[in-house]
């Protein structure tokens, strides 16, 4: 059985955007060299738990439509200290600095999702050439989506 990579994925994109979304602001985006078997990571805008919590809920939905979703790849750390003032009669003060990301870079996944739940957004974009394909919306209240994640 031949079937085109490029019209599978879009009918997934399709299917996927038009059962989990339902009323959004975007416009489509026609894709070209759609890898055979397209893959997604779902990363949260943050570490905090209700922004984890959105993303898994967006990662659960795409998983449900049938797409594979790799892990997401751990979050670095990186700590900096910085001495501020010192003198021979004072002890020292200073700052701390910790900064958390994921490194895009080590993502194993074709489409990287990012999801924002304070404004209840997920933007799609192509890992590869890091162009943004769709910035979605879940704000409506008739929407099926978002009285999943309510």
């Amino acid at each position: 059985m031949y079937f085109n990579a490029n019209k599978l994925f879009g009918s997934i994109l399709v299917i996927f955007v038009l059962t989990t979304v339902g009323c959004f602001s975007t416009q489509f985006v026609a894709l070209r060299d759609v890898p055979q078997s397209p893959s997604f990571v779902v990363i949260p805008v943050n570490s905090y738990l209700s922004e984890v919590e959105f993303g898994n809920k967006i990662e659960q939905a795409i998983i449900s439509s049938g797409v594979k979703v790799v892990m997401r790849p751990s979050t670095k750390e990186v700590t900096t200290e910085q001495v501020l003032e010192q003198s021979e009669d004072t002890q020292a003060t200073g700052m701390k600095l910790t900064e958390r990301y994921f490194e895009f870079e080590k993502i194993n996944a074709d489409y990287i999702v990012q999801t924002y739940a304070t404004s209840q957004q997920v933007k799609i974009t192509k890992r590869e050439t890091q162009e943004v394909l769709a910035v979605l919306s879940l704000y409506s209240s008739d929407s099926r989506m978002a009285k999943k994640i309510s």
